[in-house]
């Protein structure tokens, strides 16, 4: 199916890799132009090259260090004028560090706010004025399916994620009406880097084996599997088309039927 997204201009941050480096390998397979943030634009370059293989000769790199808030917009600023404006934005972030509540330090949740967080806030409000101007947009930020049902160990994740799914609401009312849509994705465990890091947390952290940490994070899952990457990007692009123009202020799982929220 073509969604209709060539030309179209995206920024996708924590792009390096997992959800963020699918998420843009989707859209560039759509024909949109596309510019990967993160820390490093070395890291990047590989990720560039691929894009560009996949249909957008267009990709770029960007580097943007989410906690830096002061050089967000001139970032954003920059690659609306190199691609030709932004249609579309995945707010994509790293996730905070994980433990029971007591073993989370008040310096952790501050980091958390402030990588997690204000990030999006601070993206959003660069965005939002490209997105006008084009006459319309996509906004779509990445969650968890801890915003559907606790996941333990999470506190940090849980509750700064739900702080998202309040900002996507919010936006989505106030500027449904010039054709800006803003959801949010609630990806449960999916075959990623981050999912590793977290199997290894639970092992040395309960002592348990590999297989039985594993079993942990898919007691809840009815599929019995870890997600494909893939399929999480091909819901991406299909939210930043057409296709999606009536889709707004929606929290959509993605957890192979982890969630048993209506």
């Amino acid at each position: 199916m073509d969604l209709g997204l060539k030309g179209k201009c995206a920024l996708v941050t924590a792009a390096s890799r997992g959800l963020g480096r699918a998420s843009a390998l989707a859209l560039a397979a759509e024909g949109a132009k596309v510019a990967v943030a993160g820390r490093s634009v070395a890291a990047l370059e590989e990720l560039v090259q691929e894009l560009r293989s996949v249909g957008a000769p267009d990709a770029m790199a960007v580097e943007m260090d989410l906690a830096r808030h002061d050089t967000l917009r001139p970032s954003v600023d920059a690659v609306a004028e190199r691609l030709g404006g932004l249609d579309i934005f995945l707010g994509n972030t790293g996730g905070p560090a994980s433990g029971p509540f007591l073993d989370v330090s008040r310096e952790a949740w501050e980091a958390g706010i402030n990588e997690i967080l204000l990030p999006l806030v601070d993206l959003s409000r660069a965005v939002l004025p490209h997105m006008r101007a084009a006459g319309g947009g996509r906004i779509m930020y990445v969650t968890t399916v801890g915003v559907k049902m606790v996941q333990p160990n999470m506190v940090l994740s849980d509750s700064l994620r739900l702080a998202i799914v309040g900002l996507a609401k919010s936006l989505s009312i106030e500027f449904a009406h010039e054709n800006i849509m803003v959801n949010c994705l609630c990806p449960g465990p999916f075959a990623t880097d981050r999912m590793e890091d977290l199997i290894v947390a639970s092992m040395e952290r309960d002592g348990l084996s590999r297989s039985d940490a594993e079993a942990v994070w898919l007691d809840e899952v009815p599929a019995r599997k870890f997600g494909d990457p893939r399929d999480f990007g091909a819901i991406v692009a299909t939210l930043a088309s057409d296709r999606g123009g009536f889709i707004t202020g929606t929290a959509i799982s993605l957890d192979g039927g982890k969630s048993r929220a209506y």
